[in-house]
């Protein structure tokens, strides 16, 4: 952080930290607390500064831009209505492992309990990060800084809060440089190794199930496919998971949750032997955890309180899933397959076939009027480049995409996991296009999601950003509306609305908006929008009263595994 007898503001040290982490982008919402940080960045040109329109998207670009690039991002608001409106993406960012390093211009401590503006306890937020480093002097600024980002940046990665008091940030001062060395925990898990090996050396019908430990591991999908074609298992994915595993791959099954296809569930059900890698088998993902893992778990994860919490294993082991699939797959490599031992490929891709199959006996991939979500996103996928980056909102709409939209690469798929609030696809998408500008990028999105986060379409249009948002609109809040506890209280949907002019809306913005009900209409819509410059949207008209992605996968599946 350079010589420690200069001089220099608090905004000084803070810029050149997070230039040494790495960081080149800072998102924010400007307050007169945030001027000595914000004044900084517009002066200097190694870091880009991008506005939001409200704090609630700052956490989420920057969620976008990581998970896009692997490249973290730093944030800024101002205390108390600033940051908490930011603890909902910060939140979203600690579930799913995203450094962010969320600069807050905090009140000042001789002010605290005189009740100044903004004022906040700073413990409110020890929740929704994975550290919340609270600065009260000067002169440990910079430890505090190189202790907060060696957190966030240290696997398992995640968010965290820097307070730092608006007074400390436009001070003048000098304070000593400081280093942190990061804490590591070696572990023999060689015998662990060795006995998952065996269980899934003798197993007839072995599953790999990848989670976001893969995403977030360097190699982790290849090592996670060397395993299956060692095992010559079948592979389901959980949400964060989706996209590690290419889903055009003939032993793709499928993504857990309660829209997993019938015979997928059927397969995990006859597994002998499940090797679970970098997941903590969140309720989200696992259907409130009724989805079966087989008759004996290996279960691999960086995060030792995860295991035993929701599947008993068999065999944990807590390592970097790359580092752990990888010694497994040697120590198989050695021994016999048992001769029954089942194809993945087979297995799967039957599996894949029959729900296609009673997706279209349901009359869901016609091409419209009315055009339904499982049309819709087919033809996204078959009319947008196979490298684009695709954010998607959170949603009955999102159960959807999990299963009905293909994913080939885990930074071109963008999707929460088991925080699931709404309103995150379009700031995801900004963070997209921001971390990678030469690739097509189209957030997938309710009406309800885009409602929530709307506003971001002014940021979109600021920094003349090339994204398409394609509004799958249905008038309802439908994930609630054909929830199944929803018989308990009434028969119809209670939760529709008459959705405002999307088109209209955008077009206030600064964007082109396209209305279409079918799918060659939406698939010319986007090849339009893709060949012309500056943000598209494209309103789908959907029919309310279409079923949901775990309605139509209630079905009994008459595969024989």
């Amino acid at each position: 952080m350079g010589d420690s007898t200069s001089t220099r503001r608090g905004g000084e040290y803070v810029y050149e930290a997070l230039l040494e982490a790495g960081i080149d982008l800072l998102v924010g919402i400007p307050g007169t607390q945030t001027l000595p940080l914000d004044r900084v960045v517009a002066r200097r040109s190694e870091m880009r500064y991008v506005m939001a329109r409200h704090e609630t998207a700052v956490p989420h670009i920057a969620w976008g831009y990581y998970e896009t690039s692997g490249t973290p991002a730093a944030t800024l608001t101002v205390p108390g209505p600033g940051e908490t409106n930011a603890m909902h993406g910060l939140k979203n960012a600690l579930e799913d492992s995203v450094p962010i390093v969320h600069v807050s211009a905090d009140v000042d401590p001789e002010d605290r309990g005189r009740n100044p503006i903004h004022e906040i306890d700073p413990d409110t937020f020890d929740n929704v990060v994975k550290e919340n480093v609270t600065v009260t002097d000067s002169t440990d600024l910079p430890a505090a800084l190189a202790r907060g980002i060696e957190r966030a940046l240290a696997p398992p990665k995640g968010p965290v809060r820097l307070g730092i008091p608006s007074g400390v940030l436009a001070a003048e001062f000098s304070a000593p440089t400081a280093t942190v060395a990061p804490e590591r925990v070696t572990r023999d898990n060689t015998p662990s190794y060795e006995a998952a090996a065996e269980l899934l050396a003798d197993a007839s019908r072995p599953v790999v199930y990848a989670g976001g430990g893969v995403r977030r591991s360097p190699g982790g999908p290849a090592a996670a496919l060397r395993l299956a074609d060692r095992l010559d298992a079948p592979v389901v994915t959980s949400y964060k998971g989706k996209g590690t595993v290419p889903e055009d791959d003939p032993r793709f099954l499928g993504v857990t949750g309660s829209h997993f296809p019938p015979g997928a569930n059927d397969a995990l059900a006859a597994a002998d032997a499940v090797v679970a890698l970098g997941t903590d088998f969140d309720g989200v993902t696992t259907a409130g955890w009724e989805v079966p893992m087989g008759d004996r778990l290996v279960h691999v994860t960086l995060e030792p309180s995860a295991i035993g919490a929701s599947y008993e294993a068999d065999v944990a082991i807590v390592d970097d899933v790359a580092v752990a699939a990888d010694a497994i797959a040697d120590r198989l490599a050695d021994r016999s397959a048992p001769s029954d031992r089942w194809t993945g490929r087979t297995v799967a891709t039957a599996v894949r076939e029959e729900y296609v199959d009673h997706v279209r006996s349901e009359g869901l991939l016609e091409e419209g009027p009315p055009l339904h979500t499982p049309s819709l996103l087919r033809t996204v996928r078959d009319s947008i480049p196979r490298e684009s980056v695709v954010t998607v909102d959170v949603g009955g709409f999102r159960l959807w995409a999990m299963q009905a939209f293909e994913a080939y690469d885990p930074e071109t798929f963008v999707a929460a996991g088991s925080w699931a609030g709404m309103g995150v696809g379009l700031p995801a998408a900004i963070g997209a296009k921001l971390a990678r500008p030469d690739r097509e990028v189209v957030c997938l999105t309710g009406d309800g999601g885009l409602l929530m986060c709307i506003h971001e379409l002014h940021t979109a249009a600021e920094y003349d950003l090339d994204i398409v948002v394609v509004v799958s609109n249905n008038g309802d809040y439908g994930v609630i509306s054909k929830s199944p506890e929803i018989r308990r209280y009434a028969d119809d949907h209670a939760f529709a609305w008459d959705s405002p002019s999307f088109t209209t809306i955008a077009e206030g913005f600064g964007w082109t908006g396209e209305s279409v009900d079918t799918a060659s209409g939406l698939e010319a819509a986007l090849d339009e929008a893709i060949s012309r410059d500056g943000p598209t949207l494209i309103d789908v008209d959907v029919p309310t009263d279409e079923p949901s992605a775990p309605e139509v996968a209630a079905f009994d599946s008459s595969l024989s595994l």
